[in-house]
């Protein structure tokens, strides 16, 4: 193995000089590290092409493995690696007893029977393709090679990704829940609607910002708003000791399915969210702005009667049809929400508003709607889990990794596996290499003799 990095090292010798060279020529290392890169990623493919191989050849000269399986046939595979693409060559088997076919080595490496892309590489496709478009995605993961927009999606539309709490449950009085939605394009001039739900424990000044404490969030497209509020349920008791939680306040613009988390929160009340109730009242007093401030104090005074005096009085001076049809429906909302605005009375000091806004933006808006782009259901499903997981402060790659079965079975070998690999090992602490015994006193002679004998 070492020994394929040290004479990938030595048949680029000259170029790496001459790239050595040209680089403190120009004052500009950049250069080199360019072209060292290169010469790494090539070492990087023929090392891990000599240890599938080796580990196959490991497997074919196992007394045990001749006892259970029986040689069949020796074939290539090709699988993108994060140097490259590789091709190597394994040997296909048949179990003696079961008479199932299978490629020993890919087994013992985790190689699905499908799988042309490793784990690592997947992972920075979903890391890329979170934040950018499936088509950059592909150009850019792997040197001087494409993967298909096709297969970035099918990438990330295919592994479900979820931040466990293992946690003991933690003890506090207070718990908010805020939620909202986007307004995503799709085909045929349909619009997706992924919800937003995050939990947090209230908020705390840093600097000019109002940071959430410990907020965690659950989004989807697909899901109905009962399962939805399930899934909150469920965080909520994993995560709290709800015995000590005094209330719990659901954080919203009213919508139905916002309270429908009342039916499945237990010691929940609505907040209304004043972003929208200013924007229903900016509505009604459009033609009337004399009318805004009225509205404000006797909101701010929690006196519904005055409120709906005011709006009627609006109404009737609305000439307008479609103008006091727009007042009509901001009075309905105000009066629909009144229960979210009241609660401001009696819990005010607890309450400093609702930023759903805000998030929806940070979370889904900056890949999903704020550019020109058409989705499937499917697609804006997948892409609100996956950005709620990485605001959540999920590992891609390690969850990638945890989510893969075990493979047990082959587990016998491992001992002369290792023994083999060791050996490997230790004779390269001995090769020879026709540049490391020369006399040239060569910056590259000396970093070979330090990737050699350390």
């Amino acid at each position: 193995m070492i020994n394929r990095i040290i004479q990938t090292i030595v048949e680029n010798k000259d170029f790496l000089e001459k790239s050595l060279e040209n680089s403190i020529n120009a004052n500009e290392i950049s250069m080199f590290s360019r072209d060292l890169r290169k010469v790494f990623d090539e070492a990087g493919r023929k090392t891990l092409v000599g240890i599938l191989e080796m580990i196959d050849t490991i497997l074919f000269e196992d007394t045990r493995r001749k006892i259970e399986y029986e040689t069949k046939d020796l074939r290539k595979r090709t699988l993108v690696t994060q140097y490259g693409n590789i091709e190597y060559r394994r040997r296909y088997y048949r179990n003696r007893q079961n008479k199932e076919y299978v490629y020993l080595a890919d087994e013992k490496m985790g190689i699905e029977k499908n799988e042309r892309i490793t784990k690592d590489v997947q992972s920075k496709i979903i890391e890329f393709a979170h934040d950018i478009s499936y088509s950059k995605t592909g150009k850019r993961i792997v040197e001087n090679e494409i993967i298909s927009p096709t297969t970035v999606m099918h990438k990330v539309r295919q592994e479900e990704l979820k931040v466990e709490t293992l946690e003991e449950k933690k003890q506090i009085k207070r718990l908010y829940i805020e939620a909202d939605e986007d307004h995503v394009s799709e085909r045929d001039n349909k619009v997706g609607m992924p919800k937003l739900i995050y939990v947090h424990e209230g908020r705390y000044q840093k600097g000019n910002r109002n940071i959430l404490k410990n907020v965690h969030y659950i989004g989807c497209l697909g899901k109905n708003s009962e399962e939805l509020w399930l899934e909150v349920a469920e965080y909520v008791d994993t995560k709290y000791d709800m015995k000590n939680v005094e209330k719990v306040y659901i954080c919203g613009d009213g919508a139905a399915w916002i309270k429908e988390g009342l039916n499945w929160i237990e010691k929940s009340k609505f907040v209304l969210d004043r972003f929208h109730l200013l924007k229903y009242i900016n509505q009604a007093t459009v033609e009337f702005p004399q009318y805004k401030s009225k509205l404000w104090y006797n909101i701010n005074i929690y006196d519904p009667i005055s409120v709906e005096n005011i709006f009627k009085e609006i109404i009737e001076k609305t000439t307008d049809e479609k103008r006091k049809e727009k007042v009509i429906d901001s009075y309905r909302y105000v009066k629909n929400q009144w229960k979210g605005i009241e609660i401001y009375e009696t819990d005010g000091e607890y309450l400093s508003g609702c930023s759903a806004e805000g998030h929806i933006s940070h979370v889904y808006a900056d890949r999903m709607s704020s550019r020109p782009r058409t989705w499937c259901d499917d697609g804006i499903d997948k892409m609100s889990r996956l950005r709620a997981f990485v605001s959540n402060g999920g590992k891609i790659y390690e969850e990638l990794i945890k989510n893969k079965k075990a493979n047990t079975k082959l587990k016998k070998y491992d001992k002369i596996i290792k023994r083999h690999i060791k050996q490997n090992i230790e004779e390269a602490k001995y090769c020879s290499a026709p540049i490391v015994n020369t006399g040239m006193n060569s910056d590259i002679r000396k970093f070979l003799n330090k990737v050699m004998y350390g």
